[in-house]
């Protein structure tokens, strides 16, 4: 039972650090949304310059992305470049963490299934059971999350800054990083949302996908 309940939360982490992958290297959201949130306008800044200085932080965020972070068109602060340097290695984590998390579940049951009929094969029934909790977990976890939105966001944005950074460089003056106006609190809420649209998605995508594992082995 415990393989079971490790590979399963392996396999949501893998799904959630998909989804925040996903979302934030998706510039298009971006784009779509820049003007509907009034970042373009309150910014004082053309939609070219915007989403050009947008567009090369996520560029350099990539963990393939060599080089030295300067904006096309904004000044900016060691402690800012220190933190997107800070922010780059985050994201490079989540990047690894779903082959990783993937490999490390489909592991562990083929050790459970080795350690019963000393055999390296993964019955459909005990895969089924593992993505059977990732689902779950893909269902009740986003509504909990949601839940803390509604209440709260501002709060939860921040301490999310708390727990993932250990300095306050996250913390930008507009006067010495203007990167700052266009990237608004409320379009990381667009963001949240979205990632837990993306794991309500998967949660039904597993459903379905245990349909048809019942019956099928899965060897290695």
């Amino acid at each position: 039972m415990l393989f079971t309940i490790f590979s399963g939360i392996l396999f949501f982490i893998a799904l959630l650090c998909l989804g925040i992958t996903l979302v934030i290297r998706c510039r298009g959201i971006y784009h779509l949304l820049a003007e509907p949130l009034h970042i373009i306008s309150e910014s004082g800044l053309t939609r070219e310059v915007v989403l050009r200085n947008y567009d090369h932080l996520i560029k350099y965020c990539s963990p393939f992305y060599k080089g030295e972070l300067i904006f096309p068109d904004f000044p900016s602060s060691d402690s800012a470049l220190s933190h997107f340097a800070e922010t780059k290695v985050l994201f490079s984590c989540f990047f690894l963490a779903v082959p990783l998390c993937s490999l490390a579940g489909i592991f562990i049951l083929a050790f459970k299934s080795w350690k019963k009929r000393k055999k390296i094969t993964i019955p459909a029934a005990e895969f089924s059971r593992s993505l059977r909790l990732t689902a779950w977990l893909c269902l009740f976890v986003p509504f909990g999350f949601l839940l803390f939105f509604l209440v709260d966001f501002h709060k939860i944005f921040y301490g999310m800054h708390h727990i993932l950074f250990d300095n306050n460089n996250w913390i930008f003056d507009a006067a010495t990083d203007p990167i700052i106006t266009i990237l608004p609190e409320r379009y990381f809420l667009c963001c949240g949302v979205e990632i837990i649209i993306f794991l309500l998605l998967a949660a039904v995508l597993l459903r379905h996908l245990r349909k048809y594992l019942r019956n099928f082995p899965v060897p290695l």
